[in-house]
Order: structure tokens, then C-alpha cells, then sequence
């Protein structure tokens, strides 16, 4: 495991300007995001970079209660057990503040209006119910570790996954939204985020 320090990746790691704007990027195996910096080249492994990403801003929107969300058009119901229902409405507030607009409509379903940027409607259901899965599996024992554990949930369920063809903006956006993030290095689960190729490391590869 390579671990670089946010202050170094945010400062002397990029030449002028590349912290802006990544110009060299590409995607290898549908899983590596390939970038330049001064003194050599960066592997960014884009779901774990994705998942630290998405992780920091939920957690940010729950702390500072912003919610972002995007309302449907037509509002769908979705069915749980009672049990579920119980839990839901339980963590309704942080619910809202990472996204979701629903109202209780009975013990058994949910009414939702709006939902988090970049769900789909038919993703819903499986993404709560991991959340609650998550929920039940771990037990948090203090506000703070139940809001980091409902943000580490919804960043799993929400990465780019390994296998997908990203584009050269996304790719660029990506790295962008990596280095801006407070823990660039690693993801929610501690997996490194991204590791560092020296240009001397390969000049003694090729004069050894």
C-alpha cells in the first residue's frame, strides 16, 4: 500500500494548473484511471476513488443538514416489512439530507417524491434496503457513527463500479472531486484510492 499525504497531493504532487484541469487521462481495463503529475504518473482505482467521494458528501450534507435532491414527476411507492418501516422513519431526517423526499403513507409503504442526484427510480428499493441491512448488521452506538455508516452505505451503492467506460470529462471529473476531498488516499473502507509511479522508478527499470 502506497500512502501519500493530502497536503502533498493537493500541493507539490501536480504541476501549476493540473489540480484544475487533468488535459492527460485515460482508462485502462475499464478500472484505472491514468493520470500525469510532475514527477510521474497516478493509478487511480476509480470505484474506490468514487466511494470517497460520494462518502464526504453525504456525510457533509447530514452534518450540515443541505439537502440535495431531485423531485420526481410522478411520485412512486415502495413496500417494506414493518420492521423496515420502523427503521426508515427512524433515520427519516439523515434520509432527507442525503436526498430522499418520501411520506409514511401506512406500516407497510412509502410515498417518495424526490430522490438523491443520480438515483434511479429503479434502483430504490435494493439501495434502502442495503442501507437497512447495514443498519441492522452493525448497530451504531452514537449519532455521529449512524450518520458515517448511512454515508459509507449510499457511497458503496452509488460508486462507478470496476467494468464501467467512463468518459473523458467523468474521468477528469472524477480526479478533480478526488483531490478536493479532505482524505483523497483512501476510501470510506480504508482501500487505497490511488498509487503514485515515479518517472525514476521506470528509468531503473530500464537501466537496470
Amino acid at each position: 500500500t502506497i500512502e501519500v499525504e493530502s497536503e502533498e497531493v493537493t500541493g507539490s504532487l501536480f504541476s501549476e494548473g493540473e489540480t484544475e484541469s487533468h488535459s492527460f487521462t485515460f482508462q485502462l481495463q475499464n478500472k484505472y484511471i491514468i493520470t500525469r503529475i510532475r514527477d510521474g504518473l497516478l493509478a487511480i482505482h476509480q470505484q474506490w476513488a468514487h466511494e470517497r467521494v460520494l462518502y464526504e458528501e453525504f456525510l457533509h450534507n447530514i452534518t450540515v443538514k443541505e439537502a440535495v435532491s431531485q423531485q420526481l414527476l410522478f411520485p412512486m411507492e415502495v413496500e417494506f416489512t414493518t420492521m423496515e418501516m420502523e427503521l426508515l422513519s427512524e433515520i427519516r431526517e439523515q434520509l432527507e439530507y442525503m436526498g430522499f423526499a418520501f411520506e409514511v403513507f401506512s406500516d407497510e409503504k412509502m410515498v417518495i417524491n424526490g430522490l438523491p442526484v443520480n438515483v434511479k427510480q429503479g434502483d430504490v428499493k435494493d439501495i434502502l434496503e442495503h442501507l437497512l441491512d447495514d443498519l441492522q448488521n452493525e448497530v451504531p452506538e452514537t449519532t455521529f457513527s449512524q450518520n458515517d455508516l448511512l454515508a459509507k452505505s449510499m457511497a458503496r451503492s452509488l460508486a462507478i463500479k470496476t467494468g464501467t467506460p467512463l468518459g473523458k470529462e467523468q474521468q477528469e471529473h472524477l480526479v478533480n472531486s478526488l483531490f478536493a476531498c479532505k482524505e483523497p488516499n483512501c476510501s470510506p473502507n480504508n482501500k487505497t484510492t490511488f498509487i503514485k509511479i515515479n518517472t525514476s522508478d521506470l528509468d531503473k527499470k530500464f537501466n537496470s
